[in-house]
């Protein structure tokens, strides 16, 4: 009689381990290919990620180039979205939220990013141009100088010169000339004398700063070059003005083209500098009857312009008690008109400075009492004030 069947016999040794072993290989192979698909829909979501998030920071520069900040805004938040810690994204949001006024905002994402980036120039820019705004000079001068001194991708000399011209105009539009002054003269040392365009651009802030001698050295450099050049003729003539170089000043104003020169400015500093010479007694090389003539004709204009301010402060000039220095000046030229005729003038060619010293006197106390003169009053003035007899 044959033994009964078993069911539940145990499998020969060599079957019983490739079943495991293909079913170990089988699961790992499964884990491979969740793995693989994971990281497949894992890059795909962050490339879309990314793609969105440079979308929407593109719509973002496209409506900031537009100047629809508000758009702008909304784009680069939305971009922020996607790509939260991108400091490119946070500073254009910066950059817009200090265009909209929101300078406090725009300040508080620029710190964070200069915590990481202290070296930035743009950053620094961008805190300079808030803290100007909001008139914290200390702080804007700190951050420019930042911005300076600080990093840049490309052409960093240009936008170093670009910035410090930048700091230069904010310092004179906030009425800070001699703070400006230091920073326009390192400008102007740093200027290739071979690019004119920016040779002009820091020789017309020497001219807004004061400093006639450089800002005329600057603009004949120009001239050097091109001696028809409209703007350095104007430029080197206002400076050689501002100097009593008025000879110098008549011959750079006369060659502007005609446009130029009509400019009521232009034409003000060209009549003044006619009005100057015509006048001037001490002109090298005149001859004594020349000298006499202009010292006589200069007592006449002083005259009226005393007895046109007296009349103007209901003065009396021949009340013979009369002690006011105004009167006092009028009755000495009363006194001295037959010494200072002009037949004794060229007589006594060195009566002249004393009468040109009375001249300049009246002229002066008239100013005083009565304000800035006109015409040729104002070239006597002037001409006291270049030979120092005027303060």
């Amino acid at each position: 009689m044959s033994a009964p069947s078993n069911s539940n016999a145990i499998a020969p040794a060599g079957t019983s381990r490739f079943s495991r072993e293909a079913i170990l290989f089988a699961c790992i192979a499964l884990l491979v290919v969740f793995f693989a698909f994971t990281a497949f829909l894992s890059r795909m979501y962050h490339h879309k990620t990314h793609a969105l998030a440079d979308e929407w920071f593109a719509m973002g520069e496209q409506s900031f180039q537009s100047h629809d900040v508000a758009a702008a805004l909304t784009d680069y938040r939305n971009a922020l979205v996607y790509s939260p810690d991108n400091p490119k994204f946070q500073f254009h949001l910066a950059q817009a939220l200090a265009a909209k006024g929101r300078g406090d905002e725009a300040r508080s994402y620029l710190l964070n990013l200069l915590s990481e980036s202290p070296g930035s120039g743009e950053i620094n820019l961008e805190l300079a141009r808030i803290a100007g705004r909001q008139g914290a000079m200390p702080e804007a001068l700190r951050y420019y100088h930042g911005a300076i001194y600080g990093v840049w991708d490309s052409d960093p000399i240009a936008a170093r010169w670009r910035i410090r011209r930048e700091l230069c105009e904010f310092l004179l539009d906030r009425g800070a000339p001699n703070q400006a002054v230091a920073e326009i003269i390192q400008l102007a040392d740093n200027t290739p004398p071979e690019d004119v365009e920016r040779e002009k651009i820091a020789a017309n802030l020497l001219l807004r700063a004061q400093l006639w001698v450089r800002a005329l050295g600057e603009f004949q450099s120009i001239l050097g070059t091109d001696g028809r050049d409209a703007e350095a003729l104007k430029g080197a003539g206002t400076a050689a003005f501002q100097l009593n170089q008025y000879s110098r000043a008549l011959e750079y104003l006369n060659r502007l083209p005609h446009d130029q020169a009509e400019d009521p400015k232009i034409r003000e500093m060209t009549e003044i500098c006619r009005q100057f010479l015509e006048s001037d007694p001490y002109h090298p090389g005149l001859p004594a009857d020349v000298r006499a003539e202009r010292a006589s004709s200069a007592l006449a204009a002083a005259e009226a312009r005393v007895q046109g301010c007296a009349a103007k402060l209901n003065l009396s000039l021949t009340d013979s008690s009369a002690k006011s220095d105004l009167q006092l000046a009028y009755a000495t030229s009363q006194k001295m008109k037959m010494e200072w005729s002009v037949r004794n003038l060229r007589r006594f060619p060195d009566r002249v400075d004393d009468a040109m010293s009375l001249v300049f006197k009246m002229e002066n106390l008239a100013a005083q009492k009565c304000g800035t003169p006109q015409g040729k009053d104002y070239a006597l003035w002037l001409l006291g004030r270049s030979r120092g007899a005027i303060p």
